[in-house]
């Protein structure tokens, strides 16, 4: 999508109907408009500022005689251009910091813990997807001896994950052989979970070359004897504050209301959802306004993605789902902090 071409009045013209739209949550009028704009305008002037950016798909007119509310479009600019993170305020840092107890147990119970207090403090929906490192993707493999007849492999992830396993060696490979097996399956296998790469070397042992058939053999040798509690688990879906959403005036219609229930529950939907944006997340905040989401695509939301990496246990992949008219500023920048706090506190865990 192109960038909107603006002059500076248009610009501001618009940041103040977002923002007062964000705040009042009706569509706005030119004479509210000309009210809260910062320099003296005349309402027939912001009448045409606004035919202007109509033209340019950054504001709609529910009703002939209603006000303007911004588009998806315009949320896109107003995010890109303004948006300022602000953290949370003390009362919402004492609320946030209940979502971090629980770091030291598993995954999907901390998940659960943490998802129903960033609904509550946040507001909106939130979900979360607890995974072991068995899920994570192959960034490089190593295996490195460590005795006679053992090795360890070394498994890092694509979002910086770690698993070090230790596996029998009844073959005596040498350590040049064992840096060759790693450097040929992070070659061939990178962006596979283990599972999947476990199954195309069982499955799969067909080679053009006599050297890649060898390589091929004795990694298949060593994925035989790898761990079963590698393997792969059900990564269960946690949903949290789902019924707030229902308060909002863009779902105050039973049908759509029901509509977004509908896409809630089906689980599948959110897992790819959350799979598709986490290796991002693991970096920072990712967030999808409306149709970038194409999971819940024709819905009037912003999805906030954020993977958190717990160490050894896995990592929990979160989005926070509201409404586009969302106060942006403290969305992200109470969950910008909070995730600070998680990856600070579970480093001393």
């Amino acid at each position: 999508m192109t960038q909107p071409s603006l002059n500076p009045r248009g610009e501001s013209v618009l940041k103040t109907l977002i923002e007062t739209y964000l705040r009042e949550g009706e569509p706005v009028g030119s004479r509210l408009l000309a009210k809260r704009y910062p320099e003296p305008l005349s309402s027939a002037t912001i009448r045409n500022v606004l035919s202007d950016l109509e033209e340019e798909a950054l504001v709609a007119q529910p009703h002939t005689s209603a006000g303007r509310v911004p588009t998806e479009r315009a949320y896109r600019y107003y995010v890109d251009r303004w948006l300022d993170p602000t953290p949370p305020d003390p009362a919402a840092e004492a609320r946030l910091a209940e979502a971090l107890d629980g770091l030291d147990l598993d995954p999907e119970t901390w998940a659960r813990h943490a998802s129903r207090t960033l609904a509550e403090v946040m507001g909106g929906v939130c979900v979360a997807l607890p995974q072991g490192l068995s899920q994570s993707r192959l960034a490089r493999l190593e295996f490195v001896p460590v005795g006679p007849g053992r090795l360890v492999a070394v498994w890092v992830g694509s979002r910086g994950e770690v698993e070090h396993r230790l596996m029998e060696n009844p073959w005596a490979y040498g350590e040049s052989v064992l840096t060759e097996l790693g450097n040929y399956a992070t070659a061939q296998f990178a962006g596979l979970t283990f599972p999947e790469m476990r199954a195309r070397l069982l499955d799969t042992l067909q080679a053009a070359a006599r050297e890649g058939e060898t390589l091929r053999t004795r990694l298949r040798d060593l994925a035989v004897r790898w761990p079963r509690e590698a393997g792969p688990t059900e990564a269960p879906v946690v949903v949290s504050g789902l019924g707030r959403l229902g308060s909002f005036p863009e779902f105050d219609d039973v049908a759509r209301f029901r509509e977004l229930v509908a896409a809630f529950e089906e689980h599948g939907r959110l897992v790819r959802l959350l799979d598709a944006f986490a290796e991002r997340a693991s970096a920072d905040i990712q967030l999808l306004l409306g149709s970038e989401n194409p999971y819940l695509e024709g819905m009037p939301l912003a999805t906030a993605v954020r993977t958190l990496h717990l160490g050894p246990a896995g990592y929990v992949t979160f989005a926070l789902v509201g409404p586009l008219r969302m106060d942006y500023g403290r969305i992200m920048g109470g969950l910008r902090w909070w995730s600070g706090q998680v990856l600070k506190r579970h480093s001393r865990v």
